[in-house]
């Protein structure tokens, strides 16, 4: 299920900012927005516990770091091949299952450091381009993108010590203060909050907005929850199937509209993204069943 909505998800974000026309900060506004309204709506119908303060500077700090990310990834999807981006922004869970070795002292076995060495394997093919003279080439905007799944990877770890303490809705909530913070301080600014408000006025474009938000929020939710009810690594593995989903998906629509018509189509580049895709996905589900 969070597979799918991750995937919706992707696909939705990528077709808004480069398919509708919404600008990088503009969309980045909109989530800092959505991420407000989850605190508000949280707190007003469950009220925030009484806990130890270090335990909430973790939940925002969980959120600081996704803010810092969130602009990265996005940044990255506005300029790559969706079916590119995410079999790398999805390689996350992957980093998670080994900082979670390093730092909660989870236990790694033989099998699972193949499935670990799969994974990436699969993450640098995707970001791997051969030229017409056959030349190996990556994109420079897919390094920014590296950095961010650093980011979550670590923050996916830092929510698992808040959840030991906090509800799962709670944490989320807290993971969204940090987000909407930094997001508003860096984008709420007069010309941003036009340019997004002009785009709402389209009914259209409005509704993928809403869409884009519910997956989003529905998604985030379930990893959540997750995330508080088992083991780090397998809670992450759980949305691992993803990059085969977008494929998928985006190989129909790069297809049969013009939705996403910079995806190529080629046999090659075909090839290489599927095979990327499943290398990821296998690699990060052999490790939720071992």
């Amino acid at each position: 299920m969070s597979a799918a909505l991750f995937a919706v998800v992707s696909i939705t974000d990528k077709v808004i900012m480069t398919g509708m026309g919404l600008r990088v900060r503009g969309f980045l506004l909109f989530i800092g927005f959505q991420t407000l309204v989850t605190v508000i709506v949280v707190a007003v119908v469950n009220p925030f516990p009484s806990v130890d303060a270090d335990v909430y500077v973790r939940g925002v700090g969980v959120g600081l770091m996704w803010g810092i990310s969130a602009p990265l990834m996005l940044w990255t999807l506005s300029r790559e091949e969706v079916s590119r981006v995410t079999p790398i922004s999805q390689s996350h869970p992957l980093l998670v299952v080994i900082f979670a070795v390093i730092l909660l002292g989870e236990s790694l076995s033989l099998l699972e450091s193949i499935a670990a060495a799969l994974a990436i394997g699969g993450a640098i093919l995707a970001a791997i381009r051969l030229s017409d003279a056959g030349r190996i080439r990556l994109s420079g905007s897919l390094a920014y993108l590296g950095i961010a799944v650093i980011i979550v990877a670590l923050a996916q770890i830092l929510l698992k010590t808040v959840t030991d303490d906090l509800s799962f809705w709670h944490a989320m909530a807290l993971r969204s203060a940090g987000m909407s913070f930094v997001l508003l301080v860096m984008n709420l600014r007069t010309s941003i909050l036009a340019d997004l408000s002009r785009f709402m006025l389209s009914p259209g474009r409005f509704t993928a907005l809403a869409i884009d938000a519910g997956a989003a929020t529905m998604a985030m939710t379930l990893i959540t929850f997750a995330i508080a009810a088992g083991p780090v690594s397998l809670a992450n593995a759980f949305a691992s199937t993803t990059p085969l989903f977008v494929f998928f998906a985006t190989m129909l629509l790069a297809w049969k509209t013009r939705l996403l018509k910079e995806e190529a189509l080629d046999r090659q580049a075909v090839a290489q993204k599927l095979i990327a895709a499943a290398m990821v996905a296998g690699g990060l589900v052999l490790i939720a069943l071992t």
